[in-house]
C-alpha cells in the first residue's frame, strides 16, 4: 500500500502571546494563510586564493512570519491593537511577543520569538471582504 500523506490547516493551531496585550489562539480567529520565512543562511563557503574551500557555519535564526486574516476579523483586531500597543511601549517591552505554530499531522513545533510587526497593513475596501497580510518579524526562529 502506498503512504498517504495528510495536511490540514485545520490540525495547525497559532498562539501568539504578550505579556501586556494578552494571548489569542490565532488559528481559531480567522487564520487563512500563514508563511514561515527564514532570513539567514546557515552556512557560507570562503574560497581561498590557493583553491582551498573553507566551509562557514553561521548562527541565523532569524526571519518573518506572514498572517493572512481576514479583515476585520477578531484576529485582526487582536494584531491591530497589539500593534498599537507597541507603537507607545516601551523599548523593552517592544520585542516581548512569542508566536507558537503546532502543527499536529506534520509533528511539528515552530517557535518564534522576539516577534515585532514590519508595519501595519493597509485597509481595503471592496464589495467583498478580503485578506489583510500581517508580516511579523521574528528574532528567532526554531523548529522541532
Amino acid at each position: 500500500m502506498a503512504k498517504t500523506t495528510v495536511y490540514s490547516l485545520a490540525d495547525v493551531r497559532t498562539v501568539m502571546y504578550h505579556q501586556d496585550v494578552g494571548q489569542c489562539v490565532l488559528s481559531s480567529q480567522g487564520v487563512g494563510k500563514i508563511s514561515v520565512t527564514h532570513a539567514g543562511d546557515l552556512s557560507s563557503h570562503t574560497a581561498t586564493a590557493d583553491g582551498y574551500v573553507v566551509v562557514n557555519r553561521l548562527r541565523s535564526s532569524h526571519g518573518t512570519v506572514t498572517l493572512e486574516v481576514p479583515q476585520n476579523s477578531s484576529a485582526d483586531e487582536f494584531l491591530r491593537k497589539w500593534a498599537r500597543y507597541l507603537k507607545n511601549a516601551q523599548s523593552w517591552q517592544f520585542a516581548l511577543t512569542a508566536l507558537n505554530i503546532v502543527d499536529q499531522a506534520g509533528g511539528f513545533t515552530i517557535c518564534c520569538e522576539g516577534v515585532t510587526p514590519q508595519k501595519i497593513p493597509d485597509r481595503v475596501y471592496d464589495q467583498t471582504s478580503g485578506n489583510v497580510s500581517w508580516t511579523l518579524l521574528a528574532a528567532s526562529i526554531s523548529e522541532g
